[in-house]
């Protein structure tokens, strides 16, 4: 087939029908200018034999109702400094079987368990915070408030520095020697006098003391008993003491008095109760010797209070939402007393508040009185105390009494009770208190 248009033989006769061909002067053949369109039209027309189309590609037309795509816009392939060999696909290598390590994820769920534990604990925190009022406000940015840095040299340091700073001393402390007249210190060391330790006063110099079961303290007495009877009857046998009278019953008259008993029954028998009545009122009157006065039990009640109370301070407040019933407040008043306590029981509408202050001993004795022995819900009033309870608020010991005395006290409203307290300094058991 020839590779020459369709137009090659119309041109083959003009160059045959012009005169120059006629002549053969001058004879040169014009070369043939094909247009590109035009092959390609003409390649466009051909076609392949059947059995080669399934081995090369057809050309398919252009759709021209067919938008064509926006070509993506690649960087790397207009930019003149990037290799385009690193752009280029690389071969698909098989990875080789990798087995995982025994307990890697047993590891990996320690992990998230120890940092699931992590944050509930600062969550608890947060709420703990939350629950007492310190946690920043976020409101008001309180979390980046700046605490204030620490001066360059402490206020109590400033009369023994002739710098502003530390690092001088350090270096130039051999110059630092204070040994005018008019320095803060001098060279000399005062030797405090010693004091002894608070404990130390109740430290006993001697043996400590041996406590006796009850058996030990009746054989104990037993042998203290047989031991004087003893002396007694070695001082009778030298002399020294006249032998004591016999002890005459109406059970052992017979066999001490055989004959005197025998000739006058009657008298010995009368005899014989004179001497009992008369033992009996002996020993009555030595126990009433023995008995302590008003006066002398008063006095040893204080100074075994005074004792307790040297021991230390103790202290418990406690909350009752309704005191108003009598017999209650009778109870509280009136153990408060007896036990020698100190303190307020302070009466409000809202709720009352009990604060004693003395003994360890009286005050355990105390605490079991409002926390187990009185029933707060019992009425025989006709007062609702369905809800009625007793708290402990705070407990713990003190350096130093706020009350002299024990006394009851009535308030209206809460400014009232913050008063009263603020005068012991106590204000802050109401606080804590209303928020039980």
């Amino acid at each position: 087939m020839s590779q020459d248009g369709p137009n090659s033989g119309r041109n083959s006769k003009r160059r045959l029908s012009s005169p120059e061909a006629k002549d053969g002067s001058n004879f040169r053949p014009k070369t043939a200018k094909i247009d590109r369109s035009t092959a390609e039209n003409a390649r466009s027309d051909v076609q392949l034999h059947p059995l080669l189309r399934d081995m090369v590609a057809m050309p398919q037309a252009s759709n021209p109702l067919r938008q064509k795509a926006r070509p993506k816009f690649d960087a790397a392939s207009l930019n003149p400094y990037v290799d385009q060999a690193v752009f280029s696909r690389q071969n698909h290598r098989s990875r080789p079987l990798q087995l995982n390590p025994q307990g890697k994820y047993v590891e990996k769920g320690e992990k998230l368990r120890l940092q699931q534990l992590e944050e509930e604990k600062k969550e608890a925190e947060r709420r703990e915070k939350d629950a007492k009022g310190i946690l920043p406000n976020v409101n008001t940015q309180e979390e980046l408030f700046k605490p204030q840095m620490p001066p360059l040299v402490e206020w109590w340091d400033r009369p023994f520095l002739r710098g502003r700073l530390y690092v001088e001393f350090a270096g130039k402390g051999s110059e630092f020697v204070l040994d005018s007249e008019f320095a803060p210190v001098t060279n000399y060391i005062q030797h405090p006098v010693p004091i002894d330790a608070p404990w130390e006063k109740f430290i006993d110099d001697g043996d400590s003391k041996l406590y006796l079961t009850k058996a030990e303290m009746k054989r104990k007495r037993r042998n203290d008993r047989q031991i004087r009877h003893r002396e007694m009857q070695d001082r009778i046998k030298l002399g020294l003491e006249p032998p004591p009278p016999p002890k005459v019953k109406l059970s052992n008259l017979m066999n001490v008095l055989t004959n005197e008993a025998i000739q006058d029954p009657t008298g010995v028998e009368m005899k014989v109760k004179q001497d009992v009545q008369e033992r009996y009122e002996k020993h009555m009157k030595e126990n009433e010797e023995r008995k302590l006065n008003p006066e002398q039990k008063a006095k040893k009640r204080e100074l075994q209070v005074e004792k307790e109370l040297a021991k230390g301070y103790c202290t418990t407040v406690y909350k009752v939402n309704d005191l108003n019933d009598g017999q209650h407040f009778f109870k509280v008043d009136m153990n408060a007393k007896q036990l020698n306590l100190f303190g307020i029981v302070l009466i409000n509408p809202r709720f009352s508040l009990v604060i004693v202050e003395g003994a360890a001993k009286s005050i355990r004795f105390f605490k079991k009185l409002m926390t187990r022995r009185i029933d707060w819900q019992e009425s025989k009033n006709g007062l609702d105390l369905s809800a009625n309870k007793c708290v402990v608020v705070w407990e713990g010991e003190l350096r130093e009494l706020s009350f002299q005395k024990w006394s009851p006290m009535y308030t209206k409203d809460d400014d009232d009770a913050y008063k009263v307290l603020n005068k012991f300094g106590h204000e802050n058991y109401w606080r804590e208190a209303f928020h039980l």
